[in-house]
């Protein structure tokens, strides 16, 4: 059985489509991949030329970040929330693989907002929560030159296991055969920020410890938020959140 089969895709994705009368605070995007429209919502900062592009959760969609864009924003970046086919405003059906060719239009789109808002940003960062880590670690990988950092949130190492964890079949280690998250971010030499819950059930710790582990990088950190579960991490460990985003934001503009 294939990552993209079906019944593993049911286990993984589940999309919710944004209500039509839904009002954002963000600049809706539009992203064309392999003829499905992507779509998200961009919060841009007033002067700061540092973006980060933000991949959710499974069970969420871009405009469920409204609320939480203006601490990023303040934080000193424009703050670009993106969802997957089939959630908010985004065509098609939801794929492990796809989530991949997906993520490198959106990447190829920042010279298209670029333009678009007058702007040019000199850094890039990526960011991904839980199911997002995949999508994060991805573009981090795959463009070094231009991602100056990687944030992780609650973060997987192996797909096959959490597929196995939420209930679905045992899948071989060839079922990904792009790669891993455990695989991929050992080529991850940037600054990498981890941040991950020590009561999270649903994806454990020693997922986080592990690629914390795997990760090459030179300017690396893992940051457990006690007491913290899987979707209550920014509620029991917000100032430390924010306050270590901030630091690495701060660290990579010196650079």
């Amino acid at each position: 059985m294939h990552v993209d089969d079906p019944i593993v895709s049911r286990i993984v994705f589940h999309p919710r489509i944004e209500p039509l009368n839904q009002r954002s605070v963000g600049i809706s995007t539009e992203t064309v991949s392999g003829g499905e429209k992507i779509g998200g919502y961009l919060y841009l900062h007033p002067e700061s030329r540092i973006l980060t592009i933000f991949f959710h959760g499974n069970g969420e969609i871009a405009v469920d970040y409204d609320d939480l864009s203006q601490f990023y924003v303040a934080g000193g970046i424009s703050f670009w929330v993106v969802d997957y086919r089939g959630y908010g405003k985004s065509t098609g059906t939801p794929s492990y693989t796809k989530m991949f060719v997906d993520a490198e239009a959106i990447f190829h789109d920042i010279e298209k907002i670029e333009k678009i808002y007058g702007r040019s940003f000199h850094k890039v960062m990526v960011m991904g929560r839980s199911l997002g880590s995949a999508s994060a670690i991805y573009l981090a990988s795959s463009h070094p030159d231009r991602v100056s950092a990687l944030i992780l949130d609650s973060p997987f190492s192996h797909g096959p296991a959490l597929i196995s964890r939420l209930g679905g079949p045992k899948l071989p280690a060839e079922a990904l055969s792009g790669g891993d998250n455990i695989d991929r971010i050992k080529t991850i030499r940037m600054p990498c920020l981890i941040i991950h819950g020590s009561q999270d059930w649903i994806i454990p710790i020693s997922d986080a410890e592990a690629l914390h582990k795997a990760c090459p990088s030179q300017k690396k950190k893992l940051i457990k938020i006690d007491g913290a579960g899987h979707n209550d991490l920014l509620i029991r460990g917000f100032n430390i959140y924010f306050a270590e985003i901030k630091a690495l934001i701060e660290s990579i503009e010196r650079r």
